[in-house]
């Protein structure tokens, strides 16, 4: 009986949650839809429009390359630094816990305002700029990148293997390179794939730091208020949607593969 109700609860959370992405995917396949229950016929239609549109496609190439550009840095930075902390600077750890607690209390509004307010003049002016971006970009991924390299390091014994690599003549560096990053390579690419997934649909931080000089995709969805169809705003949606989901698919089954092994 118990089991009976748990099912239904479940089906009811789902059915809640995937309804108006279903009902916004018919309407997006719809030539039209007005009075009756399901559309009255269905095409591309939008679809092609929205690949076809190069201002989308600029921000798909934009918010593409700002995200991998910001994870670029934040790997070849912490990786490295989370390591040495871990083997060599056990207190320092203790630091990066406080910045991660910090990147989470303090809201992104009052982030922003800070951050006009000091890199809207000179001789510092970043306010408008790409490299504004990957600097706030870099401090939002740190708390996730972070707790997935540092569960990945506490999966392994690393010091007894940078001590076996040692012992069989290779320095620490070769260790690190041939032996710790490929052990926690898997746990890694997890947390970037769902930190990109987190920033590729950042708005706050893109729209009040360099508004429209650099248009993601996020900010081309809010661009488009008037002058399009309401079937090519739902087909956008869907669009995005259907990015992210791809993005945490493959986040989630190399999650498991790497568990399973």
């Amino acid at each position: 009986m118990k089991n009976k109700i748990h099912i239904w609860v479940v089906i009811t959370i789902l059915t809640t949650l995937f309804l108006p992405i279903l009902g916004t995917l018919l309407y997006s396949l719809s030539t039209k839809w007005t009075n009756t229950l399901l559309p009255q016929s269905l095409t591309l239609k939008w679809y092609l429009e929205i690949f076809q549109n190069e201002m989308f496609l600029n921000a798909i190439g934009k918010s593409f390359w700002i995200c991998l550009i910001s994870l670029f840095f934040i790997g070849i930075v912490l990786v490295p630094t989370v390591f040495v902390a871990t083997y060599y600077f056990r207190k320092i750890e203790k630091m990066m816990e406080l910045l991660v607690l910090i990147c989470f209390a303090v809201p992104g509004a009052v982030s922003v305002v800070g951050l006009i307010k000091l890199y809207s003049n000179e001789p510092f002016r970043l306010v408008g700029t790409t490299y504004i971006l990957v600097g706030v970009y870099f401090v939002l991924a740190y708390p996730f990148v972070y707790r997935g390299i540092k569960n990945s390091l506490a999966g392994l014994n690393i010091k007894e293997l940078v001590e076996s690599a040692n012992i069989l003549g290779a320095s620490t560096k070769v260790a690190f390179f041939r032996v710790i990053v490929p052990n926690i390579s898997k746990g890694l690419s997890v947390s970037m794939l769902l930190t990109f997934s987190m920033l590729f649909g950042e708005f706050l931080l893109v729209n009040m730091l360099v508004g429209g000089k650099f248009q993601t995709v996020q900010m081309y969805i809010n661009s488009i208020k008037s002058g399009y169809s309401g079937h090519y705003s739902s087909a956008l949606v869907i669009t995005y949607f259907g990015i992210l989901l791809m993005l945490t698919t493959i986040a989630f089954y190399i999650g498991e593969k790497n568990n399973r092994r």
